[in-house]
């Protein structure tokens, strides 16, 4: 008996050591790549801070091999509070209102202006998260900027991935030195073939994927998928601490250190179907571009389809879970800002009513919880996703009620 206590007592310190020594590595690679904001930068470009409640939106950019523009444009979004991760992959070809350029352009062109311009004050990475938080009409925290080396080095590190080419893949592009020649059939593919492999778009005869791009982003999704499964296995696991420190050299990011141990919680208690990954939704077009004097291919996405697309993987809305959520939002006779706060809520699925002004304003905009904590929670981050400041009151609820959203007084105009 004895002997069995002391052998459970060495299998957990010998678990919790492998974890200590899994976040430590882990604390290595988030410090390595860790790249602050200039001081240069204006309040008005930096990325937004996060909220107290509010999902933390992360832009991951993978560059292309001259690191000009972002190949891959993936929009994560972290939920600490649930333990869940949505990603919108945005096609590179996405037709979008480019931040520092007030040009429409194709989504990549915002990151390669930025390196043209080397302008401290609006850096590559601050102009693609611009670019973005315009388009999808969202607020994003942080950036994470990707070399192909640092993905080469992944794929080596843990054996390669198996992947199961569809068809002949046949592509030369001499002034890259870019050779890509794949046979179809299931087959195990290093770091650089990897990478072939998720940048192919075509034949050199035009062929490819049936749907084209979308086909190719189809394709790096469920690479992605079996890279995450490959990773997470027992035996790839254990070289995650020698891993991580040495793939931190190709990565840049604005997520500070501090958030760590936010992070390793997310990461530990995250299962695969509380990961949900999905592409823009859009449609391509041929349109011509009177700078060029020529028709250009865009992938133009869909404005009202993104709305409801946002609303549930970035902002953690559930339409049907929101129809079963009351909301009461007190304010004012008149007052505009209630009605557009009314109008969105309602747009969202919840059931909204209008009440009059509180006996007393509050400085931020105050929620009241009801019987769902859940739902409370949706109705906060609807608030935050709309820009305004929001305090939860704890301690207090409004019972089987509904949920209690109060403006702050409206200021009076000067004058």
């Amino acid at each position: 008996m004895r002997w069995g206590r002391r052998l459970a007592l060495a299998a957990v310190l010998l678990l919790v050591g492998g974890l200590v020594y899994v976040a430590a590595s882990l604390g290595v690679a988030v410090q390595r790549s860790y790249n602050p904001v200039p001081a240069e930068v204006p309040p008005a470009v930096r990325a937004t801070p996060v909220q107290a409640g509010e999902r933390i939106n992360v832009l991951v950019m993978a560059l292309d091999r001259e690191a000009v523009r972002t190949d891959v444009l993936i929009l994560v979004s972290l939920d600490l509070e649930e333990k869940r991760v949505g990603a919108v992959q945005i096609p590179r070809d996405t037709r979008a209102f480019l931040a520092g350029e007030g040009t429409i352009e194709k989504v990549n062109h915002a990151y390669a202006y930025g390196v043209r311009d080397q302008d401290p004050a609006f850096p590559p990475e601050l102009r693609a998260l611009k670019t973005v938080e315009g388009l999808l009409g969202v607020r994003i925290h942080h950036t994470v900027v990707v070399d192909m080396e640092a993905f080469i080095r992944a794929i080596d590190a843990i054996g390669g991935v198996e992947v199961d080419i569809p068809f002949r893949m046949e592509y030369d592009d001499p002034d890259q030195d870019l050779h890509i020649h794949f046979e179809p059939g299931p087959q195990i593919l290093d770091g650089r073939r990897a990478l072939d492999y998720v940048r192919w778009r075509h034949n050199n005869d035009g062929t490819g994927y049936p749907d084209e791009d979308l086909g190719r982003i189809r394709a790096q999704q469920a690479f992605i998928r079996t890279v995450v499964a490959q990773m997470t296995s027992p035996g790839n696991l254990v070289r995650l601490p020698v891993l991580l420190p040495q793939l931190a050299g190709y990565v840049q990011s604005s997520i500070e250190p501090a958030r760590l141990p936010e992070l390793v919680t997310l990461a530990s208690g995250l299962s695969p179907e509380r990961v949900e990954m999905v592409t823009l939704p859009g449609t391509t077009a041929s349109l011509y571009d009177e700078k060029l004097g020529q028709y250009v291919s865009y992938y133009v996405h869909d404005p009202a389809a993104t709305r409801r697309l946002v609303d549930r993987i970035v902002n953690g809305i559930d339409p049907e879970r929101a129809a079963s959520v009351a909301v009461a939002v007190a304010a004012a006779a008149g007052d505009a800002r209630a009605e557009a706060v009314a109008s969105r809520l309602a747009e969202q699925g919840f059931r909204v009513e209008r009440t009059g002004p509180p006996a007393d304003s509050p400085a931020v905009v105050r929620i009241i919880p009801g019987g769902d904590e859940a739902g409370s929670l949706m109705v906060a981050r609807s608030l935050l996703a709309q820009g305004y400041p929001v305090e939860m009151v704890t301690g207090e609820t409004a019972g089987d009620g509904p949920v209690q959203v109060i403006l702050p007084a409206q200021e009076e105009p000067d004058g």
